[in-house]
């Protein structure tokens, strides 16, 4: 049984195949599954090439068929394809229903699609049995490559590379696994609340704007910052800090996720841009005069709804949204706890350091300014600005 484990790293893949998975490749047909709970569905993909060679038919492969041209021959490829594909799992052999055909094309090829759905499961299927031949019978070297692109159980979104099963010429019946516990799926999300704070700048700027003044206090009636007397009031300017944001834009993180409101991602990423300035600024001047907490609430609500917006990218099935967003909320306050703790300390160390209190803090609160103007200007009038490119090509990110 040719069974690659879904941990296996995608170069292995890559290596073991000659061809990367997610972009498709030649002498190869797939079957994606997508699995929530009791509903399984799924898609099957050949060339319009591999077509003509099985059927002897005449189909373009240049790229210009129409669904048109390809509709008097639909029956005719749906037999095929049922005729070389079964489906059986512990209730018992599976049912295709399928949807009206599409084309889609990749760089070297014209693929037919046939999405499916499997008859309804009394219960959530542990396996499914598989035999996949399609091909075979005219190419022997063709291959068959069986993908759980969903489920969530799994750890598993939006995965075109999750290469499961692979047939070849001469292969029988193969087992394909499905999870069975949530933790997995619990797991993906706290990983991706982690990842999307680790690669979200904005957010972590927001933040740092909020830490640098936090090992700091101002000495009334003037508005000098001196360094924080000790360690316990300085935490818990951050505890402070931390908690309210946490509670701001978890409101609106689920509010948005449950699709009870919802805000132009143009306005979202726009204030979210700006509020790394505003947070800056009150480091130059006290605009706020103590009341910082209107800050990190009011823009956290914002920062919130730009966390929605990565769980409205990911095909998340309905039943386990609520698990998501707890996963996702519980990776994003790890990911802040690992900034604060990286920076923090740092921080605090150098508060009592000569320049610190001024002009450091001061002069980076400029930068972040500037940084925060830049980014609201592009996201707000939607205008690429020639400063990102350059410093990209100067660090060799493109």
């Amino acid at each position: 049984m040719k069974l690659l484990r879904m941990g296996l790293p995608l170069f292995a893949i890559v290596l073991a195949f000659a061809g990367e998975l997610s972009a498709h490749a030649l002498g190869q047909s797939y079957v994606f599954f997508r699995v929530e709970d009791e509903h399984v569905s799924g898609r099957f993909e050949i060339t319009l090439a591999d077509l003509n060679t099985a059927l002897g038919l005449e189909l373009k492969e240049d790229h210009t068929a129409t669904m048109e041209e390809v509709e008097p021959y639909v029956a005719q490829i749906r037999d095929y394809v049922v005729g070389r594909i079964s489906i059986t799992s512990a209730e018992g052999p599976r049912a295709l229903e399928f949807a009206p055909p599409r084309l889609f094309a990749t760089d070297f090829a014209q693929y037919f699609v046939l999405d499916f759905e499997l008859d309804s499961f009394a219960s959530p299927p542990e396996f499914l049995d598989m035999r996949f031949s399609v091909m075979h019978d005219v190419a022997p070297n063709h291959q068959n490559f069986v993908v759980i692109e969903n489920e969530w159980r799994s750890g598993t979104l939006d995965a075109e590379a999750n290469l499961v099963l692979v047939f070849e010429a001469g292969d029988g019946e193969q087992r394909l696994p499905f999870a069975s516990s949530v933790w997995r799926g619990i797991g993906l999300m706290i990983g991706l609340g982690v990842h999307h704070i680790w690669i979200g700048i904005d957010h972590i700027l927001f933040l740092v704007a909020l830490l640098l003044p936090a090992v700091l206090q101002r000495v009334p009636p003037s508005t000098r910052w001196e360094p924080a007397s000790g360690f316990r009031p300085a935490i818990m300017n951050v505890v402070k800090v931390v908690t309210l944001f946490t509670i701001a834009h978890s409101v609106t993180l689920s509010l948005a996720a449950l699709g009870l409101v919802s805000l132009s991602s143009r306005l979202v990423e726009s204030v979210i841009a700006f509020s790394i300035a505003v947070a800056a600024l009150d480091i130059i001047y006290p605009v706020f005069r103590g009341r910082v907490w209107l800050v990190v609430f009011g823009f956290g609500l914002f920062h919130g709804f730009g966390f929605a917006s990565v769980l409205g990218e990911m095909a998340i099935p309905g039943k386990f949204l609520a698990l998501s967003l707890f996963g996702f909320n519980v990776g994003v306050e790890l990911g802040q706890v690992a900034v604060i703790a990286l920076v923090f300390p740092v921080l605090f160390l150098a508060r009592r350091g000569k320049g610190y209190a001024f002009p450091v803090v001061q002069l980076a609160a400029l930068g972040l300014i500037a940084i925060s103007l830049y980014w609201f200007t592009e996201r707000a009038f939607e205008v690429d600005l020639p400063l990102g490119a350059i410093v990209q090509d100067t660090l060799g990110l493109r």
